[in-house]
């Protein structure tokens, strides 16, 4: 997408005319791609009549061809366009690129500069025949001396408007810099893909949604650079790693695979810079990072300010300054295709300025890797600090290359933990067990307290993961507690057993919040400073914290911790793990709470870090799905909906998947899909891997509404009654109103008595919404109910709003007011039309107050047919049809066939409820 599309190959130095006949054709104007505000841009900069002209300034591969290309097709008919492409090659040559121009001239004109601008000047005047000339210049940053000197006088006497792409401004020309200095010139700056911009362009490059899991992996794997973007996305789909279901994309069970053409592109680029810059640049590739004072001892200060002024390395603004490559998987990629002979010597130089005072800072995961690649023997203690932080960020793999390297040497239960949690990571918990029974058997009694109080967390963990084991993990917490207990009765005062006593703490808050024992979380948390978040123990214990005064219905005070929670694990070095587990968790409570527009918010700010998708997890997979869900825009969410189910059936560390089937079901039946939603219903009740207690009920709130909208509703709101009741006996408020506002919107009248009293002990816009419904159901009132689904859809929640808009109609009807009426029912229709179901239009207006056959005769008689005609078409005498035209215009308060028409729309095939 991001290639030379139009012109000429790259290098070449070649001029080109493109003629207004030339342009791509209209498959081009047609389909979709990112970045049209910068199209404008350029296109407005050309066209403005101020200036003369615009750069386009980016890395390579950032797609300046392509943007410059878009907007020069849209110039149309009164300009001409010449093309000139600066090359390495042309660059050494007087007037390269512009050889096949000054070929058209006669000799004489080259005799001077001022001869060849006439020249130039000319031609260009006879080829435009009045017409405006624009020049593009591709790779501009490669055009010689006098090329830049021609362009920019060109430019500067008004003979031609000039459009420019650059990798840099300051490699462009003394010339053509000065036009830009002198304001003549608007810079657009093309910087690398966002994470929305990507995903946007993989959708309309490749058909279909891609996953939030596969988008991001392409994102990271490319650093938002689109030529990089699209040949690795081209490269994972022909290697399977990338995979299609039905019109989803979603990456398999294999990271993305850096080989082939992203590979070369990489080698070919880094041939291009100078031996110094390839040796700072190699040498990062491999160690990971470097203090900045140790690798000046190693390369030259002006190689290392050369690839930092290219962005291509970072600087940290810690103490000491480390040094890394911008892009890890560049670095990966470049790491992999440095020969081991030069590894081995790069290795060997830095060995030899490294100060036995550097080893501790010198020993993160990359740098033991490479030491491992280089075949050396890695100090058992290094080794496990490099598991240690393999499994921090995510890369288990390495952790389990590390552990091999330790085994049997030392520190046994130390390394059986980093071995199982790598495995753990992996999904083989099977493998993890039989690692934490060896060690335990091999070790007998001889294990510290605090070694051993790790394996029976980490049995704890497994044990809380599998459905069969669930009850052993309370146990193992107790007897961690017992033998702490012990130890202090044997007047052992060390800080061991308290930092035990602390993760033991943790891990039974965490053990309570999976399993809805909210109230336990609060007593353990009574006393503790919810400000304290100073450590990684204290900011997990908050964010648990925070899940339980929501549930239990202190919503505001929980958005309001958690938000403080987000900060401070944002100042902290915290695991992947931990961080994915406290943005899971306050994403999921904004949704609990009915915060539509702040989640998409958090979840847009959020995919915008270059955080990894381990980082992530699984509800930013379904959230943005469920936002457009409970707005109403059904095609969006269920684009997003169904890449995530199939996502997650290959990849759910969070257990999330039965919640995105559930919620993609809804959507379904919301859409009026009912086999669909059906089938999506029959994978939530098959057994899955245990789902923590708050991901259980909002699957169970789903699966429900579903239901009641695919002819089940009898049955649902039976259900939904059920939930209510035991949510609120348990003290669970917030899931409780969940359930209960289905109940009294789906039309039971009787449960507007308990969701006022229910709302009124929780906190919250959506509690308030809740007690305006309770409120407008008992006392019948329209207005209020009107005004209370008007606010509900201005907060993002459209099915809300959508079905008390329905009861709103209802009670309007019954009261005869024919002006609140006629108000609801614009609104419902309007409410209805955004789900794009067909049904919803018609029954749902009708179901409430008139029979099968009224409705039917309703609809065809809004729609302009003759009182005969609807007879003769329904088999019925002329006189009935006139009687159910007298119930309709009674009960829907209208006059005449015009007001009908005005209440009612939509085709009669779906007006058939008999």
């Amino acid at each position: 997408m991001f290639q030379q599309e139009a012109g000429l190959p790259a290098g070449s130095g070649r001029t080109d005319v493109i003629s207004a006949t030339q342009h791509p054709g209209k498959g081009w104007h047609e389909k979709q791609y990112t970045r049209h505000q910068t199209v404008d841009d350029v296109v407005a900069a050309l066209t403005s009549g101020s200036g003369c002209g615009a750069v386009i300034v980016g890395e390579h591969g950032a797609g300046k061809s392509f943007i410059a290309q878009r907007a020069l097709e849209q110039l149309g008919d009164d300009f001409l366009v010449v093309q000139v492409r600066g090359s390495s090659i042309s660059s050494k040559l007087p007037y390269g690129a512009l050889s096949v121009l000054l070929n058209e001239l006669d000799a004489s004109h080259l005799e001077h500069p001022l001869m060849v601008l006439r020249g130039l000047t000319q031609l260009l005047h006879t080829r435009a025949q009045g017409r405006s000339v624009v020049l593009f210049v591709d790779n501009a940053h490669d055009l010689d001396e006098l090329s830049t000197m021609m362009v920019a006088q060109l430019c500067a006497g008004g003979h031609v408007l000039l459009l420019a792409a650059c990798v840099d401004l300051p490699n462009l020309g003394s010339d053509i810099m000065g036009l830009w200095k002198d304001d003549l010139l608007r810079r657009v700056d093309l910087g690398p893909f966002d994470f929305s911009e990507t995903a946007d362009s993989l959708a309309q490059e490749y058909g279909g949604h891609f996953s939030h899991t596969a988008a991001r992996a392409l994102w990271n794997a490319s650093g938002g650079n689109a030529l990089f973007l699209h040949s690795l996305a081209r490269e994972q789909i022909k290697l399977g790693t990338i995979v299609r279901h039905e019109d989803s994309w979603v990456l398999g069970d294999r990271p993305v695979a850096l080989a082939g053409e992203i590979r070369d592109v990489l080698k070919a680029r880094l041939n291009r810079l100078s031996p110094g810059q390839r040796d700072v640049f190699e040498l990062l590739s491999l160690a990971g990072a470097l203090p900045l004072q140790t690798l000046m001892n190693v390369s030259k200060a002006q190689d290392i300010d050369t690839l930092q002024e290219r962005a291509l390395i970072r600087v940290s603004h810690e103490h000491p300054p480390m040094v890394s490559i911008a892009n890890p998987v560049t670095a990966g990629i470049v790491a992999s295709v440095v020969p081991p002979g030069r590894s081995a010597e790069l290795r060997r130089r830095l060995g030899a300025v490294l100060q036995d005072l550097d080893l501790d800072e010198y020993a993160g995961s990359t740098a033991v890797a490479w030491a491992l690649d280089c075949g050396e023997e890695v100090d058992p203690r290094l080794a496990l600090a490099a598991a240690r932080l393999a499994n921090k960020a995510s890369d288990p793999h390495s952790a389990l290359r590390f552990t091999r390297e330790i085994a049997g040497r030392e520190k046994l239960a130390e390394v059986a933990v980093e071995a199982a949690r790598a495995h753990v990571s992996l999904h083989n918990d099977e493998a993890a067990r039989r690692i934490l029974t060896e060690v335990e058997q091999q070790a007998g009694g001889g294990l510290a307290l605090d070694e051993w109080a790790s394996l029976q967390l980490l049995w704890a963990e497994l044990d809380r993961r599998s459905p069969a084991a669930a009850a052993g993990a309370l146990a193992r917490l107790q007897e961690i507690e017992l033998r702490l207990t012990m130890s202090g009765d044997n007047g052992d005062t060390r800080a061991e057993p308290e930092a035990v006593a602390e993760r033991v703490r943790l891990a039974y808050a965490e053990l309570a919040v999976f399993e809805g024992r909210y109230g336990d979380v609060l007593q353990m948390f009574q006393h503790a400073d919810s400000l304290d978040l100073g450590s990684e123990a204290k900011i997990m214990a908050a964010s648990l914290l925070c899940e339980a005064r929501a549930v239990t219905g202190d919503v505001l005070g929980a958005v309001g911790l958690g938000r403080q929670v987000l900060l401070a694990a944002a100042a902290l070095d915290l695991s992947d793990g931990s961080i994915r587990d406290i943005r899971g968790r306050f994403l999921l409570l904004l949704l609990l709470s009915a915060k539509f527009r702040e989640a998409a918010d958090f979840i847009a700010g959020t995919s915008e870090t270059w955080d990894e998708q381990a980082r992530l997890g699984g509800m930013f997979e379904i959230g943005q799905g469920i936002i457009d869900l409970h707005r109403g825009h059904l095609s969006q969410a269920l684009e997003r909906l169904q890449a995530a189910v199939w996502q997650l059936s290959v990849h759910d560390p969070d257990a999330v998947a039965g919640l995105a089937a559930a919620a993609c079901a809804y959507a379904f039946a919301l859409q009026g899909d009912e086999d669909k939603a059906a089938a999506l219903l029959i994978e939530v009740e098959e057994p899955l891997p245990r789902a923590p207690w708050l991901v259980k009920r909002i699957t169970r709130y789903f699966e429900l509404s579903a239901k009641a909208e695919i002819g089940q509703k009898t049955e649902a709101l039976r259900a939904l009654k059920l939930e209510a009741d035991i949510d609120s006996e348990a003290s669970a408020l917030a899931t409780g109103l969940q359930f209960l506002s289905a109940v009294a919107r789906l039309g039971d009248r009787q449960a507007s008595q308990k969701l006022s009293d229910l709302a009124g002990q929780v906190t919250g816009h959506f509690a308030g919404l809740c007690a305006r419904l309770a409120g407008g159901l008992k006392d019948a009132d329209s207005e209020e109910l009107l005004a209370t689904s008007k606010d509900a859809d201005a907060a993002g929640h459209g099915v809300f709003a959508r079905d008390v808009t329905r009861k709103a109609v209802s009670c309007a009807n019954d009261a005869g007011n024919r002006i609140s009426l006629r108000m609801a029912q614009r609104t419902q229709q309007s409410l209805e039309d955004r789900f794009g179901n067909p049904r919803n239009g018609v029954i749902s207006l009708l179901t409430s107050t008139l029979t099968a056959r009224e409705s039917e005769v309703a609809v065809r008689a809004a729609a302009g047919t003759s009182n005969r005609k609807i007879a003769d078409e329904m088999h019925v005498s002329v006189r009935t049809v006139e009687g159910h035209l007298y119930q309709v215009y009674a009960k829907l308060h209208v006059a005449s066939r015009s007001e009908l028409k005005d209440v009612i729309s939509g085709p009669v095939e779906h007006a058939r409820l008999g």
